[in-house]
């Protein structure tokens, strides 16, 4: 009998068997019978009848060394069976290698698709982006008298407002005025909130517009109760002109005749040429009547019109008033709009003035800095007038009782316009920021305007990027 799995190692070898005691065989119990080597051969057994065991132990001391005893397998069969181990091996590598690499291709996808999304959340932001950037550029060019048709020109912008309520308990500063609702796009704005309340407005850009929209005050967080009515109206008068694309980078001039209908001046020009062109504007609609249908200005207060504020340096270049018959002095003053809307003297300058209901002085160079306004003070000799009533257009004016100081409050209303037009003439200058708050953006860039009946006129540029 074949012993060769006992628990006690040295028990191990080949037995006689008989009833009651065991025997190790006569010829396997030496250290040579048993010696590494020998095989043996079993006949019958449930589970090893007809296999060759060998001893593997060198010499093994019978009774006290461990014998040791394993399958025989031939050598030619030994490098099979190595070949198909190591196959075996290989092939569990390449399993384990496998299900290595679909866990990593699974997370590799579970990342993919994570990439997948924030690429799509990223294009989705771009595009937000690129379309803000491209409506905050309409707007400015709706601002310069530069249209993309034809029908944009000769149609409706916002141009003014009417019934300003000013509301409470706003954020103070300079903001973006949002537009809302109506029938259009493309208008462009700043408001400025004051003691809680919004004491200015200011169209930057008219759009286009069929139904007139509504302004939404909420980038001054608390303010409530704030309102005011868009007034539309046409964004190139007849006998104004506009630029609008005739071919790739070409720009041709047309002029707004009765209809209105938009007319070929035949003039073209690109589009470098076209802000080299267009470098001037008049701000002040008051109609000048002097004192046929005025009244004289008693007062000494200094009255500003808001649309001479820009985002541009400029300079004051002539100076139209309604004047009484006698010659006289006005007080010209530069005021910068901080970010509460208060106002700060910049400059100030006497000039004469001559007689007449439409006095005008030319060849002025009084340098009005970007974010600021100009306004005028009664002084010395001579009656200047206001035109009694609603200020046309639903547009404001402002004053201070005296000349300002740092942080002067400014009055805002909407009757009463003095009569006076100012011309003033736009340069390329270096980027400016207001340095009072971190609200206040009046950046500089070059001046674009319409060209209107002999003269210019023209929306503040945009704010450079």
């Amino acid at each position: 009998m074949l012993v060769k799995d006992q628990a006690d190692p040295t028990q191990n070898g080949i037995y006689t068997v008989s009833e009651g005691e065991w025997f190790r065989a006569a010829d396997a119990r030496t250290a040579r019978t048993l010696q590494k080597g020998t095989t043996v051969h079993t006949q019958i057994g449930s589970v090893n009848a007809g296999r060759v065991f060998e001893f593997s132990a060198d010499e093994p001391a019978v009774g006290s060394d461990a014998v040791t005893i394993a399958p025989f397998v031939p050598p030619d069969i030994s490098a099979v069976v190595g070949a198909v181990e190591s196959l075996r091996d290989a092939t569990q590598l390449l399993k384990d290698a496998t299900e290595a690499s679909a866990g990593q291709a699974a997370a590799s996808a579970a990342s993919s698709l994570a990439n997948a999304g924030q690429t799509s959340a990223d294009v989705a932001f771009t595009a937000a982006n690129l379309a803000s950037a491209q409506a905050a550029r309409d707007a400015s060019l709706y601002g310069k008298g530069i249209f993309p048709t034809m029908a944009a020109a000769i149609g409706f912008g916002v141009n003014g407002f009417s019934a300003l309520v000013g509301g409470a308990g706003g954020t103070d500063g300079t903001f973006d005025l949002a537009f809302t609702g109506g029938a259009g796009s493309r208008a462009a704005g700043r408001f400025v909130v004051a003691g809680g309340a919004v004491t200015m407005i200011l169209i930057t850009a008219p759009g286009s517009y069929t139904m007139a929209p509504s302004f939404s005050f909420a980038a001054s967080a608390g303010l409530a109760g704030a309102s005011a009515t868009p007034v539309l109206a046409r964004n190139v008068e007849v006998g104004e002109y506009f630029w609008t694309e005739v071919s790739n980078g070409i720009m041709g001039m047309y002029t707004v005749a009765a209809g209105p209908i938009a007319v070929d001046t035949g003039v073209r020009a690109s589009a470098a040429e076209v802000v080299t062109l267009i470098g001037s504007r008049t701000v002040g609609p008051v109609p000048i009547t002097g004192s046929a249908g005025g009244t004289a200005v008693t007062n000494a207060s200094v009255y500003y019109w808001p649309g001479s504020l820009s985002v541009v340096d400029e300079f004051l270049s002539s100076l139209e008033l309604g004047f009484g018959a006698v010659a006289g002095t006005i007080h010209i003053v530069i005021a910068q709009v901080e970010g509460d809307g208060t106002l700060t003297l910049v400059s100030e300058q006497t000039i004469p003035v001559v007689a007449g209901p439409s006095s005008v002085d030319s060849g002025l160079s009084i340098l009005k800095p970007a974010g600021s306004v100009m306004g005028l003070q009664r002084t010395g000799a001579g009656t200047w007038y206001y035109t009694a009533g609603a200020i046309p257009n639903g547009e404001s004016k402002w004053f201070t009782a005296t000349v300002p100081t740092s942080h002067t409050t400014k009055t805002v209303d909407f009757v009463n316009g003095p009569q006076w037009k100012a011309t003033f003439t736009g340069r390329s200058a270096q980027r400016r920021v207001q340095p009072t708050t971190p609200q206040t953006i009046w950046l500089t860039s070059s001046a674009l305007s319409r060209w209107s009946a002999g003269r210019t006129w023209s929306t503040p540029a945009r704010i450079p990027r």
